[in-house]
């Protein structure tokens, strides 16, 4: 059964909580005395700190009332978007960050950074600011739960949040795994996080083809799902249609393409990322089937059906090969590949696009793979150990997840970027078909943080509009039609003890599975070297990160 989540609307809450995350299914006191790493079994005592004597309100029994009256003004770290910032200096510039401030009461100064790696130097200093949005998954050493151990993060209990924030406190509690996704294994919160709402919005990302060529070909593109299929097209592109680089695409892609497991089904890889069958914990680029699909890549780079400078590519360039002519495949999301394009070119006579299936073994296979999220993905909103007014800052954050909240994150402002038709909001004209030629996403960025992440709950009405083009609907169920769910894993949190060693072997390990990767595509590498190169992940401990992952992912499960 589908998952489905609207914000606060039709939950199943757990009600009634003491300071225990009882949620979680193990713990009930977010701060802990136990050792880091495990967690607590008994929930009936409290180990909350000796200023709570007062037994914490039930989520039901608190509230905040917006605007805040008498708010101070909170810091806001947060980098620049290059959606938005070509057009204004700040993110209180924008009318969404004027409204925001105007719902809530609450001034923001925004600080903001260039990019990732100038938010990391931003997070070494000793002054923060209140508040940072940030992807720390992904661009922060161990995380958000190696963030609170240096003293970056204020981790929140539940007292804490059911006080504060008590509208993000019901939406924790509406599923288990939204509630670990945001927590760490001494159940404490560690901000305000990005929630799916929907199993959906969870896909949307695979090949993308100039189906206008595959016509010309009497190609059908709803029938090309086979790596031979696949091989037959991109090279019927190159010899009859005289395509200079068949398919294109950056560095970046090229390990999406593996690690999604978009092009891996055909020869009994999974994927070439992290996954697990039946709770066992596999890496698909320490398995031998990873040498077969390394093949079949080294094959069309030697038939020069594969862009020859794929490993210096930038994003740019494959925009321009799709949009120009000079390419026929690449690979993107719904929006920001097959959808930017589509309204890019969308006065180009005879210009059109369709999504490709994920590549099978078999015509009329599901792939094994896909791409998916977890429930709780991307950017955190952090309390950092600066704010001298957490409480304040957690009411502030708390505003996305409320009902008024949400329709502004997700749809913005009424009246302005979107309308409600028969009782549903619809994006106006300024979103949808914008008068400056800005595409769906720019526009989007001005009113909205759906078009991103941010500390809210994504909407399905939302991306049923963004990729409403009938083109991205079909290439969002092609590229849906996977057993993704059977062998995803969830979002783990590494126990403390071993987040240093692991974050050490992942990089290692990563940055050399890279490098190789792209030497076996191109050739400089012989494939009979492939077992040299599992000799040398073993060498560098990929067992030791394996059995690391699989204790994180035992204690998920029991947790």
């Amino acid at each position: 059964m589908k998952k489905r989540i609207r914000k606060c609307m039709a939950l199943t809450i757990v009600t009634g909580m003491t300071a225990g995350l009882a949620a979680c299914g193990g713990g009930g006191n977010i701060t802990s005395s136990e050792p880091q790493g495990s967690t607590v079994a008994d929930n009936k005592e409290s180990t909350l700190p000796a200023s709570s004597e007062v037994a914490p309100a039930s989520a039901a029994d608190a509230s905040v009332t917006y605007p805040i009256a008498g708010a101070e003004k909170l810091t806001f770290g947060m980098a620049l978007a290059n959606e938005w910032s070509d057009r204004f200096d700040s993110w209180t510039d924008l009318p969404i960050g004027t409204a925001v401030q105007e719902k809530t009461g609450v001034e923001l100064e925004m600080i903001h950074v260039a990019d990732n790696k100038a938010m990391n130097l931003l997070l070494a200093s000793p002054d923060l600011p209140d508040i940072i949005l940030f992807n720390f998954q992904n661009n922060y050493s161990g995380g958000e739960i190696k963030a609170i151990e240096d003293g970056v993060i204020f981790p929140m209990d539940a007292e804490f949040l059911q006080q504060n924030a008590p509208d993000y406190w019901e939406v924790l509690n509406s599923d288990e795994n939204i509630m670990k996704g945001s927590t760490n294994q001494q159940n404490q919160v560690f901000g305000f996080t990005f929630i799916m709402g929907d199993d959906k919005i969870k896909t949307g990302y695979g090949l993308t083809v100039r189906d206008d060529w595959c016509g010309q070909l009497g190609l059908d593109v709803a029938q090309i799902d086979t790596a031979e299929e696949f091989h037959d097209m991109l090279s019927r592109f190159k010899s009859e249609l005289n395509v200079e680089i068949p398919m294109t695409f950056t560095s970046k892609n090229l390990e999406e393409l593996l690690d999604y497991g978009t092009v891996t089904s055909p020869f009994g890889l999974v994927t070439r990322d992290v996954y697990q069958k039946d709770g066992t914990v596999h890496i698909g680029y320490a398995e031998k089937e990873y040498k077969e699909v390394l093949a079949y890549l080294n094959q069309l780079y030697r038939e020069g059906l594969l862009d020859a400078n794929f490993s210096t590519n930038d994003a740019a360039t494959v925009t321009a090969n799709m949009l120009s002519g000079t390419s026929g495949v690449s690979t993107g999301a719904l929006g920001g590949g097959i959808g930017t394009w589509l309204q890019t070119n969308r006065d180009v006579e005879g210009y059109s696009l369709a999504g490709l299936h994920n590549l099978v073994e078999n015509d009329g296979d599901k792939s094994l793979y896909g791409f998916y999220k977890t429930d709780v993905i991307g950017k955190t909103a952090v309390i950092t150990n600066s704010c001298e007014n957490k409480e304040l800052a957690a009411q502030f954050l708390n505003y996305g997840y409320t009902d008024e909240g949400h329709m502004l994150y997700v749809f913005g402002i009424e009246g302005e970027s979107y309308e409600m038709v028969n009782g549903e909001p619809q994006y106006t004209e300024y979103i949808m078909n914008n008068p400056d030629g800005l595409t769906v996403k720019k526009a989007m960025s001005e009113y909205t943080l759906s078009w991103d992440n941010g500390p809210f709950v994504q909407d399905l009405r939302q991306k049923l509009q963004s990729a409403s083009m009938p083109e991205q609907l079909v290439a969002w169920d092609r590229w849906d039609d996977t057993t993704v769910e059977e062998y995803f894993l969830p979002k783990i949190a590494i126990a403390q003890e071993d987040l240093s060693e692991y974050s050490s072997l992942r990089s290692d390990i990563k940055t050399y599975v890279n490098e190789m990767t792209i030497k076996f595509v191109r050739g400089t590498e012989s494939l009979d070297n492939f077992d040299e190169y599992l000799a040398t992940l073993e060498s560098m401990g990929v067992s030791r990160l394996i059995e690391i992952i699989q204790t994180a992912t035992d204690e998920y499960y029991a947790r």
